[in-house]
């Protein structure tokens, strides 16, 4: 697989990522206008929906890190996108900190 199609395959999970996370927050928000409690298992599908999305996250960002570390160097905007992904995973989702470690090291590969 080129390095285009990679790119663009990123670029794409992404921009889905980014559009899950807008629905989720505005799903969050709307629950909170709510002046009534009523228990009809929205909280429980935001909540699994956060979850799994985190897991995507994680499982995405580790695999890409790993890949460029493997490789020994990194494109620009390649570095670009894993960063924006792992600030919606660790800020967004409340990412436990996993992924830092790997981050700091694509961080410091040479870009090509």
């Amino acid at each position: 697989m080129s390095d285009t199609v990679i790119v663009a395959l990123v670029a794409g999970l992404a921009a889905v990522i980014g559009g899950v996370i807008s629905q989720l927050g505005e799903g969050i928000r709307q629950k909170r206008r709510r002046s009534y409690e009523k228990d009809d298992g929205e909280d429980k599908n935001i909540t699994a929906l956060k979850v799994g999305l985190k897991w995507v996250l994680y499982d995405r960002i580790r695999y890409l890190g790993q890949r460029y570390i493997s490789d020994g160097k990194v494109d620009f905007d390649d570095r670009r996108i894993l960063n924006e992904m792992h600030k919606s995973y660790h800020e967004g989702l409340s990412g436990n900190g996993d992924l830092d470690n790997l981050m700091a090291e694509v961080n410091r590969l040479p870009l090509e």
